[in-house]
Formats: structure tokens, sequence, C-alpha cells
């Protein structure tokens, strides 16, 4: 039986050691997965370039990580913001106790340089504006705040002469005048790219700042290096903050973060970074399809010997829809509501489940559990793998046994991924097989991830797998998806529907309410009828952590939660001690 040998896997623990008697440092080891491409919250439009922001740049709100459902507290805001009854205007204070990190682009300068003010709020949300900066989440104040749209098209836009939607009052307070009503205005203020930034390190550090953040969140950079790990430790001028329900009870009075330093290694292969994790070298790690059999029978249990170890398994709904997309723009596909429904109806959505090793929660519209407006008992009519039902409405659709009456040949389209791996191979390999039992050819087409996005954005695309991972905790941000101004856009497939449209239009003023709630499933149903994806469904994440990992608790937009984050690092020590190589027979729990 092949074991792990220890002498190959066991690299170098990191201790933290006790010095005369004080408490040990807590350095919490993870590892990020993807590049960071940067460090600017105006430039970190992927995932791992965000998460990491999120724990330099502080902003004005956040989520409560302990609370569900989610909800925004005051996070550099010494309270609530006030809106008035037609949610257009917003009041803000700061709290008064707001620095940014000492940096050398400070130096020279009195105490009073780093004070965060109004201004700053100000700069930061203008600096997203300023199209030569060329930021990709414009998106985020884009025709909300007023005049913001004027200083987005200005050759040479006046930053000392700010825009009419944003009043500086004092140092502490301001104002936001919207365009129109928005009830959703606030969750653009706890996104990691509206982060607060110092209008002196932007300038002072020019092309290089990406690279040298200057924050006021809970840690500071201190150590990047390219594709290996970025080191992050405590910042000591952090707002004064605590975790009033953190595991151990001396922590609760401790000022975030809990952790003194946070280091992140950058591997690429998630079979490395397992081997690392059983080895005591990352203390959580994210499992993905090929290394969730040898962990945890394919996402049903735990193995017992890791059991043993005290390493937890968790299952955690994201907060994403994957979906195969119709191009409306082609002359069969967007024309023809019965094709689209034939191919719904083919596409088996229960072998995309198994090839994930259970990765995935059938979706039977785009919004996932967890909102309002998500309803669990609505079963979508074309999301049955039915392949007799699929041949039925192929015949309606005008194309009886899959052929083209116009060519006497076989209906014939592309399906495209952004990947070009095993899997994405696999994928492609699965969707021809459905859509041959009812007599329609597929063309499996894998890509790098820039040449998808081009052909996306020529509209070469016919059939396409994608996913939308949710920006903020409301429906709102998965319905947008199908209206027609958000075509090139959010809305990839080119839908355009005038009723949908006016539902839409009729929820965007409305603030959280039973009756938004109903809209919602009713927008739902209405979408399902007219079938502009292949609804495949909302991935579950599994991962693991080591007994000595604490205040882990899962939340999909608390993007700061490494502050909440501790080991124990005595409990580390004698659980490391412990450890032994272990057989695959093992891990898979046999």
């Amino acid at each position: 039986m092949f074991r792990l040998a220890a002498a190959a896997l066991l690299l170098f623990f990191f201790h933290a050691m006790a010095v005369d008697g004080e408490e040990p440092e807590r350095t919490l080891y993870t590892s990020g997965g993807s590049r960071v491409k940067t460090l600017d919250p105006a430039q970190a439009d992927d995932l791992a370039s965000r998460n990491m922001v999120a724990a330099i740049y502080d902003t004005l709100l956040e989520y409560d990580y302990a609370a569900k459902p989610y909800r925004l507290i005051p996070s550099m805001l010494a309270e609530m913001p006030k809106a008035n009854k037609t949610l257009d205007i917003y009041t803000f204070r700061l709290r008064d106790d707001l620095r940014f990190a000492a940096d050398r682009c400070f130096d020279g300068l009195p105490e009073s340089a780093r004070r965060i003010t109004a201004g700053d709020v100000l700069y930061s949300i203008l600096r997203i504006a300023d199209r030569r900066n060329h930021s990709p989440v414009y998106w985020l104040y884009r025709g909300k705040i007023r005049g913001i749209d004027a200083f987005y098209e200005a050759e040479n836009p006046d930053y000392e002469a700010g825009i009419e939607g944003f009043r500086i009052i004092d140092d502490l307070n301001f104002e936001i005048r919207l365009s129109k009503p928005d009830p959703r205005f606030l969750y653009m203020l706890a996104i990691p790219n509206s982060g607060i930034v110092s209008r002196r390190a932007v300038e002072f550090y020019g092309d290089e700042f990406a690279r040298h953040p200057v924050g006021s969140g809970p840690f500071r950079l201190t150590l990047w290096i390219n594709d290996y790990k970025l080191q992050l430790d405590r910042n000591p001028d952090y707002r004064i903050q605590y975790f009033s329900e953190a595991e151990n009870p001396a922590d609760r009075t401790r000022p975030l973060p809990l952790a003194d330093r946070v280091v992140f290694y950058l591997v690429k292969q998630p079979m490395s970074s397992y081997l690392m994790f059983l080895q005591g070298r990352l203390d959580l790690n994210a499992l993905d399809k090929d290394n969730l059999d040898l962990v945890a029978g394919g996402g049903e249990r735990l193995a017992p010997t890791l059991a043993a170890r005290g390493i937890k398994l968790l299952r955690v709904p994201e907060f994403e829809v994957r979906y195969v997309g119709f191009n409306f723009s082609d002359p069969l596909l967007g024309r023809n509501l019965e094709l689209r429904r034939a191919i719904s109806l083919a596409y088996n959505v229960q072998r995309r489940v198994e090839h994930t090793n259970y990765q995935l929660i059938p979706a039977q519209g785009p919004i996932p559990p967890g909102v309002a407006g998500f309803d669990d008992t609505f079963r979508n009519p074309w999301c049955a793998d039915d392949p007799e039902k699929a041949k039925q409405h192929l015949e309606k659709a005008g194309f009886k046994d899959g052929i083209d009456p116009a060519t006497g040949e076989k209906l014939h389209f592309t399906f495209d991924q952004t990947g070009n791996n095993s899997v994405y191979r696999q994928l492609g390999e699965l969707t021809i097989a459905d859509l041959a039992q009812i007599g329609i050819e597929i063309e499996s087409v894998l890509n790098n991830n820039a040449r998808f996005y081009e052909k996306l954005r020529q509209g070469k695309l016919q059939l396409f797998r994608l996913s939308w991972i949710g920006d903020y905790p409301d429906a709102e941000n998965f319905l947008q998806l199908f209206y027609s101004k958000n075509i090139g856009g959010c809305n990839r497939i080119g839908f355009s529907d005038p009723e949908y449209d006016r539902m839409f239009e009729e929820i965007l003023p409305m603030p959280d309410s039973p009756e938004r709630t109903e809209k919602y499933k009713a927008m739902v149903r209405y979408l399902s009828e007219q079938v502009p994806w292949v609804f495949e469904g909302f991935p579950i994440a599994y991962q693991l952590n080591h007994g000595w990992l604490e205040n882990y608790i899962p939340n999909d937009f608390v993007f700061s939660k490494w502050k909440y984050l501790s080991v124990n690092p005595a409990r580390r020590e004698a659980l490391r001690k412990t450890f032994k190589p272990l057989s695959f027979a093992e891990l898979n729990g046999q």
C-alpha cells in the first residue's frame, strides 16, 4: 500500500515560539491559489486581488461576520448612514480615529497627514470614476451619484471641484446625492473596491502604487514574492474593533485583527496545497473536485483518520450560479423558444452534479439560496432532464429528430467554455452526449480565458458556459443579468424582453419588503418560461480546517474575514506532533 512518505512531504514547519512567557505570535497560513495581479482597489477585478485588497483597505460599511441573513454594519463610519424618505440622499459620519497605516510616503509630514477625512472618501470615489485610470469597477458608481458620469467623460477631470452628488460638510461629515432612488446603493460601499485610499500614497508611488498599498485596514503588506507568497502583518493603527463572538473568551476583548500575521502561499496546484495542509503547513484548505474523493468520500463524510486529527469539513453553498447561455443574436437560438426549451430539457444537470463530486446544487432559476426571492418550492418545468419531452419540443421548434429542413442536415451548434483543461474537456463531452440524444450535434470548443471573452464580446458564440458570482446579497444582482440595458455588460446573452424589463424597473426603487420578494419570485417564474439560460447549478465549497483554527464562519460577503480568524499556537504544536504519514486508503476513509 502506497503511503505518503513523511520525508517527501514534510518540508518545513513554522513554529511560533513563546518568548519570556509572552503570548506566542499568531501566524495564520493559507493558500491563495490564484495569482494576485494588483493591490489597487480601483483595479482589483479578480477574486484573488479583491480579497487581498479587503485585508489592507477599509470600507465605509462591512457585513456583520456572524449574522445570517447578511446585514450591513458601520465600518469606517461612526453609525449607519441616514437616508431621506425617497432613498436618494444619504448622510454619513466618519469615525474620528481613522488613520492610514504608517508608510514612507508620509515621512517628514505631521501625524495629521495620515488622518482620514471626508476628502479622502471623495478622492477614492473620483479616482475610480477617472477614465484615465481605466478602472474596471467603475460600475460601482456609474449612473448612481449625481455628476459622476460627467466627471468620467471629462478629459481632464477636476478633483478639486468635486461633483454635485458629493457634499463635504466637514472633515467627518459628508452627504451623497444619488441620481435616482436606490435602496441598494449602500451595498456598493462594502465591496473591497470601494476601499478608501490615500491621495498622498497614490501620487507618491505612481505606477507602482498597485504593489505598494497604503490603506487603513486590519493588515499591512510586508512581503510580496510573485507567484510564491504574500505576507500581511497586523496594522497597529487599525481602528478599535472587537469580535464579541470569538471562540476564545479572552479574544473577545482583544482588538482586531486577532492574528498577528497572515501568510498566503500562491499554490496553483490543488493537490500541492492539500499536501501542505496534511503537513500542518496550512491552517485551512479549500478542496477541489479531484482531491474531494480522497478526503471526504465524495463530500458525504470526513475520513476518520482526518477527523481524529481534529480536522473539520465544511460544506457551504456559494453565492454563485452556473449556467449555459444562449446567444440571442443567433438566428436560431434567439428566436426559437421551443428550440431553447428542447436543449434545456436534454441537458442532464444531475450528471454535472456527479461529475463535480456533488459540489453542485441543481438550479431552478438564477437566484441562489440565502437571499429573499429564492423559492425552494419552485420547480422549473424546463429543467427536467427529459430527453423524450425534449424531442417533442424540438419537433415543435421545426426540427424533427434534430434535422434542419432548410439544409437536410442535423442541427449543429458550438459550445464554448472559458478553459481548456481536462475538467472543461469532460464537460464538453457530457454536453455532446446529452444533445446527441435528441439529434443535435455539438462542437465542444475549449478556449483560454482571454480568447473566450473576446469571442463573447464579438458575438461569435452560440452556446457557452459561464457563471455569475454575486456582488451583494440581493436577488436584483442576479436578475440584472437579463435586463436589456445591461446588454454588452453583465447581460452576456443579449436577452431583451419588454415585459421583463418592465418588471425589473419596477423593483429597482423598492426597499426590502415582502412585496418586493414576491415580485422577485414572479420574475424568476417569468424567466423560466423564456428559457434564456440552461440553469445548471449553485456550486458548493468544501473546506478543511485544522482544529487549531478559530472563528471560521462561512460568509460570502465578509471579504476581510482574515481579521476575525485566529490560531491556537499551543494546540497547533501539540497536534502537529501526533501527525504521521497517511495512506490513500486512510484518506479515503477505508
